[in-house]
């Protein structure tokens, strides 16, 4: 069992009593719309959390999940990127292979931010945001909350978490949660401020308003000052503990090796210079982008994704015939608003492979030495992945759609592997092409076993 001390410490209860002091006052300026107001600035403060939460992920210690997920594929070729990249001094450096596990925090943070904005400017009366003391208020609660989420932050850092904690065990599940139904809560709330309004009076509803978010207050500021307080001397087993706002999550210890279980060993880089260098065109990797998120892959390494991925792609082609169709019978509006979600949907997928496929190749340089091949990456400063000459066989060199989309002037060698126990290839990443290059063909006769 590891043990170590959580991120508790005083940062924690000074960012909350940052939060509540800008509630306070908006209890105060608020009047019957007092509830309403702290949900709204509590909202604001879970936005925050979720961002942290997404750093937090990017910048723990990364893990190699050996069955593919559903959020894993649409980055598979980062699952075993070594290395992580430095954006910013005061934080570790953010790992590449990570950044697949930050998609079901994302799809929360889209489902929040358009089910409350639609609430909000629907539902809340307009009152509350014409004052323009409640407008500066909510926005000195908004750096408020931002500020909150950075000293947690650090304080992860600081206290080494990053360096042992899997990226699986840092999500605030609790809070997680109820930022994804938060349009519900902040509906809720605007409709018991305007159920009383009408049934008690100004007066009543003003009283209980204001009683309601200072209780809340209250309630939040004893929670933060707990988790402040609390440090825990190691992580228990199976124990989903939220005690600490957004701290690492407790269900999980880290993972020890198992036995007689090889580890993945970083790829060594022969002595001397290599004999030649090649690296992927960018133009080729972006259009392989495009054309791995309308087939689910293929791309690079020949495996498509699931069988519910093509589901999405050709429920998209469904809603282009029924765009062409509505606007061949006259449905212009209908026509236009599909066909402006289809093209959507597309690029959006286009732009989040593409993304994908900038990481995996963009920064890899393919060298050359007397025995071995190395794919190393610029920006990670690490090598990835190795290939003897003499553990190649069956080379062979495309120059299509999958081994150059668009057909441009690039191809890919694609080249089988002989199994070697005893060699420290069997403990990588079994890659087995060199993609995208200029000239292929002498890649390739680079690549043969030497006689």
């Amino acid at each position: 069992m590891v043990s170590m001390r959580l991120i508790g410490d005083r940062r924690i209860l000074l960012g909350s009593v940052c939060v509540e002091t800008v509630a306070a006052v908006l209890v105060f300026l608020s009047g019957h719309l007092s509830l309403v107001a702290v949900a709204v600035l509590y909202w604001i403060d879970l936005l925050a959390v979720t961002l942290r939460t997404m750093v937090q992920q990017l910048l723990s210690r990364p893990e190699t999940d050996r069955q593919s997920t559903v959020f894993q594929r649409p980055f598979r070729l980062l699952a075993h990127k070594r290395g992580s990249v430095t954006v910013t001094d005061r934080l570790p450096g953010i790992y590449p292979r990570n950044l697949w596990r930050i998609w079901g925090a994302v799809a929360v943070l889209a489902l929040s931010v358009s089910t409350t904005v639609y609430v909000a400017a629907v539902d809340i009366p307009g009152e509350l945001w014409r004052s323009p003391a409640t407008s500066i208020l909510i926005g000195v609660g908004l750096i408020a909350a931002a500020t909150k989420s950075w000293l947690g932050l650090r304080a992860y850092v600081a206290s080494g978490g990053y360096e042992v904690t899997p990226a699986t065990a840092v999500v605030p599940r609790k809070r997680i949660l109820i930022f994804a139904v938060y349009g519900g809560v902040l509906w809720l709330a605007s409709r018991w401020t305007l159920a009383t309004l009408s049934g008690e009076g100004l007066e009543i509803a003003r009283a209980g308003m204001m009683v309601s978010a200072s209780v809340l207050i209250v309630s939040r500021l004893a929670y933060g000052w707990h988790a402040a307080r609390t440090r825990p001397d190691g992580w228990q087993s199976d124990s989903v503990s939220d005690r600490t706002d957004g701290r690492l999550s407790q269900e999980r210890l880290v993972p020890e090796p198992k036995e007689n279980t090889p580890l993945p060993s970083q790829a060594s880089i022969p002595d001397g210079e290599p004999r030649e260098t090649m690296t992927p065109g960018r133009t080729s990797i972006i259009a392989a982008g495009v054309v791995n998120a309308m087939t689910t892959g293929g791309v690079v390494d020949h495996r498509f994704g699931h069988w519910r991925q093509f589901t999405i792609r050709v429920g998209i082609a469904g809603a282009i015939i029924f765009a062409v169709f509505a606007l061949l019978n006259g449905a212009i509006v209908v026509s236009t608003g599909v066909a402006v979600i289809s093209i959507g949907l597309i690029g959006g997928l286009s732009a989040v492979s593409a993304v994908h496929m900038l990481l995996a190749l963009g920064g890899v340089k393919y060298e050359f030495y007397e025995s071995t091949m190395v794919a190393y990456d610029r920006y990670l400063g690490r090598p990835q992945w190795s290939a003897s000459y003499d553990n190649v066989r069956n080379i062979s060199v495309e120059g299509g759609l999958f081994g150059s989309p668009l057909w441009l002037n690039t191809g890919t060698v694609f080249f089988d592997r002989i199994s070697n126990l005893n060699n420290d290839e069997s403990a990588q990443e079994q890659r087995s092409s060199i993609a995208f290059v200029p000239n292929p063909e002498h890649a390739g006769e680079l690549l043969s076993p030497r006689q």
